[in-house]
C-alpha cells in the first residue's frame, strides 16, 4: 500500500516540477523527467528503476506512433531493446539531460526501413492491456502492476506533448492526479477497454478531466 502510494506521489511531484524541466516547452512527466544519469546508473547495476524507464518508454513511444501523421511505427525496424542500447550510448555521453529530451532526439533521429509500414498503429507496453487490471492494480494495491501503469502513463502523455502541433501540455490546466482520478472512473465503468484506448479518450476531452 505505501509503494502504491509512493508511486503516485513520486509521479505527481514530477508532473509538478515539469515546468522546471521541459524540452522546447513540452511538459514531460515521470521517468523522462529523471536526468540520463539515472538511466545509466539504473542499467549498470540492473536496477529495477530500469523498468520504470522501459515502461515510460512503451508509453512514450505509442504516443508518438498514435500522434505522428506520417509513421505508424516511429522504430521502423527497430524494436524496444535496440531503443534503450541506443538511449544508454546517447546518455553516457550526456549524463545531465533529461531523460525525455533523449528520448525525443532518438524519435526525430529515427529512420523506418522499407518494410516497417504496418496498417495499425505500433503500441507497446501497457496500451492493450484492459482497464480492469488498472483498476484491480489501483484497488488491491498491486505495487508492481500500479507502478507500470503510472510510468507508462507519464510517458504517454509526455509523448503526445512532444509530437503534438496544437499543444505543449495535452492535459491543459489539468492535474496529473485529476488523470488518474478520470481513468479510475472510467476503466471502472469499461473494464473491457484496452488501457490505451481509455487514455486517448482522456486526452480527447482533454483540460477538464476532473
Amino acid at each position: 500500500m505505501h509503494r502504491c502510494s509512493t508511486m503516485l506521489s513520486l509521479l505527481l511531484l514530477s508532473a509538478a516540477a515539469a515546468t522546471q524541466a521541459r524540452a522546447e516547452g513540452v511538459t514531460a512527466y515521470g521517468a523522462g523527467l529523471k536526468s540520463c544519469q539515472a538511466f545509466v546508473v539504473a542499467r549498470d547495476d540492473t536496477d529495477a528503476d530500469e523498468v520504470d524507464f522501459i515502461d515510460w518508454l512503451g508509453g512514450y513511444f505509442s504516443a508518438v506512433n498514435r500522434t505522428s501523421i506520417h509513421r505508424n511505427n516511429i522504430l521502423g525496424l527497430t524494436d524496444l531493446r535496440l531503443a534503450l542500447e541506443r538511449l544508454d550510448a546517447y546518455c553516457r555521453a550526456r549524463p545531465d539531460q533529461h531523460f525525455a529530451e533523449a528520448a525525443a532526439v532518438l524519435v526525430l533521429g529515427s529512420r523506418p526501413g522499407p518494410a516497417t509500414h504496418v496498417i495499425e498503429v505500433t503500441s507497446y507496453g501497457s496500451a492493450d492491456k484492459a482497464c480492469h487490471l488498472f483498476v484491480e492494480a489501483r484497488e488491491q494495491k498491486q505495487a508492481e502492476f500500479w507502478a507500470e501503469f503510472l510510468h507508462w502513463l507519464g510517458g504517454y502523455l509526455s509523448g503526445v506533448n512532444a509530437m503534438s502541433l496544437r499543444t505543449n501540455n495535452v492535459l491543459g490546466d489539468a492535474e496529473l492526479a485529476d488523470a488518474v482520478q478520470w481513468l479510475d472512473s472510467f476503466c471502472s465503468t469499461h473494464p473491457g477497454t484496452p488501457f490505451g484506448t481509455a487514455v486517448d479518450t482522456l486526452i480527447a476531452g482533454a483540460g477538464s478531466p476532473r
